[in-house]
């Protein structure tokens, strides 16, 4: 993506995570921040680090003309625009699609919000665990743990970031072919309804009573409680060959030749086997033990000790600036290095030299 600008005018998670990847696929990315600067930035610093590294930071109050005739300098000379406002602000901001596309004919302008510029819910307010909840994911999750919970990722932020950032890259590819402006409107319960679509053909209205979703009615594909207070994730999900393994090396000798349908049947008498049975050793012994039987299992780690795995330092997994430890993209391509390009900007930290770049003097 060298070469290609991004515009920035969104706060938080979703936007801020479609522009990180932008920015570490090579693109440069001028962050227009509002006066006081993106929230994030006292809510949650270290968040905001890993997020904005790499970026450019400007800061613009949009309610004044000067502040909108810097935008729209700026705008005539970016490739992509990002925005992730309710319906309508960006519009009395002067920073809407129509007012920007009118400055550059070719620009990609995305709107990321809660549930899209049309509908009954367009000026709904909401977040994550907002959209997670009308999305059906909750839904899905107390069907599994008996009640839903707030997850530990931002789950709809970040895939519509990630959801931003394809549509971003397929309109800019687009332009090869069908020159001019385009606008994507990108929904965050849309994006988190994509990830229960896979489920929702599980749904019945019938009333007929059905095991949970995906694989987790599977007894041996969950997590289990070791002799250390750790857990221990077991991943068989049809595979006899698998449950074999994991009897030869358990002792579980009486269960060894039972198929998947009699698995599933005797779901409670395996679950409670298995209970027993990791209860007797420790996590890492259970995966030591399980990984030389080639069963697929995994220890569950903290996330402290996720930087010292031989694994993600081979794969150069995180990027070390000396200040902060960035996650690096998990995509590796033969004819370029991936990666964070330096740590996130100070607020405005940029303003001269940007401003300098559109002709004003000092």
């Amino acid at each position: 993506m060298a070469g290609l600008v991004v515009l920035d005018l969104t706060v938080n998670t979703p936007g801020p995570f479609c522009s990180m990847i932008l920015g570490d696929l090579g693109a440069r990315v001028v962050k227009v921040e509002p006066p006081g600067g993106d929230p994030l930035r006292k809510s949650n610093p270290a968040m905001f680090a890993g997020l904005n590294r790499g970026k450019e930071s400007l800061c613009l109050d949009l309610k004044q003309n000067s502040g909108r005739e810097i935008l729209w300098l700026l705008a005539q000379r970016a490739d992509v625009m990002l925005e992730g406002s309710r319906p309508g602000v960006a519009l009395r901001l002067g920073a809407d699609y129509e007012t920007i596309a009118t400055r550059n004919p070719n620009i990609v302008y995305c709107s990321i919000s809660g549930f899209g510029q049309e509908g009954p819910w367009r000026d709904r307010p909401g977040h994550d665990i907002n959209y997670l909840a009308l999305s059906g994911y909750m839904s899905l999750q107390a069907a599994v743990e008996g009640r839903p919970w707030p997850p530990g990722v931002l789950v709809s932020d970040v895939v519509s970031g990630m959801y931003a950032a394809i549509a971003v890259l397929a309109a800019v590819n687009g332009r090869k072919t069908l020159p001019g402006p385009t606008y994507i409107d990108l929904s965050m319960t849309d994006s988190a309804l994509t990830l229960a679509g896979i489920e929702m053909n599980h749904a019945s209205s019938d009333g007929e009573d059905r095991p949970p979703p995906n694989v987790t009615f599977i007894p041996t594909y969950g997590l289990f409680a070791c002799a250390d207070r750790r857990w221990i994730s077991l991943g068989i999900v049809h595979e006899d060959h698998f449950w074999r393994r994991l009897c030869d090396a358990a002792r579980m000798d009486d269960l060894r030749n039972l198929t998947f349908e009699q698995r599933v049947e005797r779901s409670k008498e395996i679950e409670s086997r298995l209970e027993s049975t990791f209860a007797e050793r420790s996590a890492f012994e259970w995966e030591r033990r399980l990984q030389d039987a080639d069963v697929p299992v995994a220890a569950v780690r903290d996330i402290d000790e996720l930087f010292d795995l031989p694994q993600f330092k081979e794969r150069g997994s995180f990027f070390d600036t000396g200040v902060h430890r960035f996650v690096s993209q998990p995509m590796k391509f033969s004819s370029r290095t991936v990666g964070p390009t330096g740590p996130p900007p100070n607020l405005d930290e940029q303003r001269d030299a940007i401003l300098a770049e559109l002709g004003y003097t000092a």
